[in-house]
C-alpha cells in the first residue's frame, strides 16, 4: 500500500509552490473580470460567418473597447461581449444597426450592464463567497477537534485560491458563473475531506486499535481511496461532457471545476491528514487514552 503520510513534506512543498505561483500570477496578470463585474454590452447572435469575419465588423467601431467573441461548440451561435465606455446608448444602437444591415447575422439577445451595478455585484459576490466559506469552516470546527478544523479550513482556502490562480493564468473570464464554480469547488473539497476526517476519527476511537498515527492515516486513506477516485473520475467525465456540449458562455465553468476536482483530490489525499498530524493530534489521542 502507498504510504501517503510519508509524502506530506513533499506535498507541503507542492502546495506552497502553487500558492506562491498563484500570488505571482494574480499580481502580474490580475483577473479577467467579465462584463458582470466591469459593466458592458452583451450580445448573442446567430450567424454562418466565422469568428474572424465577425471580428472585422467590430474592429473599426471603437478601438478603445475590448470586444470578446466566442462561438458555441458545434453551433452557429456566438457570444459577443463589449466593454463599457462613453455614450453607451448610442453605441448600442450603432451595433444593432450594423447587425441589422447584415443578413448573415441575427440577434438572439442584447443586454447592457451598468458599471455602478457591477460594483455592487462585486461586493455582494465577495460577501457571498466569504460567508459560504465561513459557514463551512464553523461547521467543521464544531463537528471535529480543532486540528481537523484548522486543516480542513486550510485545504478549503487552498483549493479555492489555487483555482482563482488557474483562472488568472489562462485568462478565463471571472464572472458570476465563476463564483458559482468556486463555491462548487469549496463544497466538493470539504466533502471529501470530512469523509477522511470521519474515517480517521472512527479508527482512532476504536479501543482495540493499537496502530500508530501514521498507520491510521494510511488506513483511513486506503479505506476511502476507491470512493475518492471513483467520485473524482465520474465527476470529471460529466464535466467533460459540459465542456463540449454546454452553451458558449458556460464552457469555462466546467473547465475550472475539473481543475478544482483535481486540486481538491490532491489536498484530500496528501495534505489534510498530514496537517492534522503536524498539529499534534497524536498527543490528543494519547491524552484521551490515558
Amino acid at each position: 500500500m502507498i504510504n501517503f503520510y510519508s509524502f506530506k513534506n513533499k506535498s507541503y512543498l507542492v502546495s506552497l509552490s502553487l500558492i506562491i505561483l498563484t500570488i505571482i500570477i494574480i499580481f502580474f496578470k490580475g483577473l479577467n473580470l467579465g462584463i458582470d463585474f466591469k459593466g458592458g454590452l452583451n450580445f448573442e447572435v446567430k450567424s454562418n460567418l466565422t469568428t474572424n469575419q465577425l471580428n472585422q465588423y467590430f474592429d473599426f467601431i471603437d478601438s478603445d473597447r475590448e470586444v470578446l467573441i466566442k462561438r458555441e461548440v458545434g453551433s452557429d451561435v456566438f457570444s459577443i461581449r463589449i466593454e463599457s465606455g462613453d455614450n453607451n446608448p448610442v453605441f448600442i444602437e450603432e451595433i444593432k444597426n450594423i447587425i441589422d444591415q447584415n443578413p448573415d447575422i441575427e440577434i438572439l439577445l442584447s443586454e447592457y450592464i451598468e458599471p455602478t451595478f457591477s460594483e455592487e455585484l462585486i461586493k455582494n459576490s465577495i460577501y457571498a463567497l466569504a460567508s459560504s466559506l465561513l459557514v463551512i469552516a464553523v461547521y467543521v470546527w464544531i463537528r471535529f477537534d480543532w486540528q481537523f478544523a484548522a486543516s480542513g479550513i486550510f485545504a478549503l482556502l487552498h483549493d479555492v485560491f489555487v483555482a482563482i490562480g488557474f483562472m488568472s493564468l489562462f485568462n478565463i473570464e471571472f464572472n458570476l458563473t465563476m463564483i458559482a464554480a468556486l463555491l462548487l469547488i469549496a463544497g466538493y473539497s470539504i466533502n471529501d475531506t470530512i469523509v477522511l476526517f470521519d474515517r480517521l476519527r472512527s479508527l482512532t476511537s476504536n479501543e482495540e486499535n493499537k496502530d500508530n498515527f501514521e498507520t491510521n492515516v494510511n488506513n483511513s486513506i486506503k479505506l476511502n481511496l476507491r470512493r475518492t477516485i471513483l467520485t473524482s473520475f465520474t465527476t470529471i467525465l460529466a464535466l467533460l461532457c459540459l465542456v463540449f456540449l454546454a452553451p458558449v458562455n458556460l464552457t469555462e465553468m466546467p473547465i475550472v471545476f475539473i481543475f478544482g476536482v483535481l486540486i481538491g483530490t490532491f489536498s484530500s489525499l496528501f495534505l489534510v491528514l498530514g496537517i492534522v498530524g503536524d498539529l499534534n493530534y497524536e498527543a490528543v489521542l494519547k491524552a484521551r487514552d490515558s
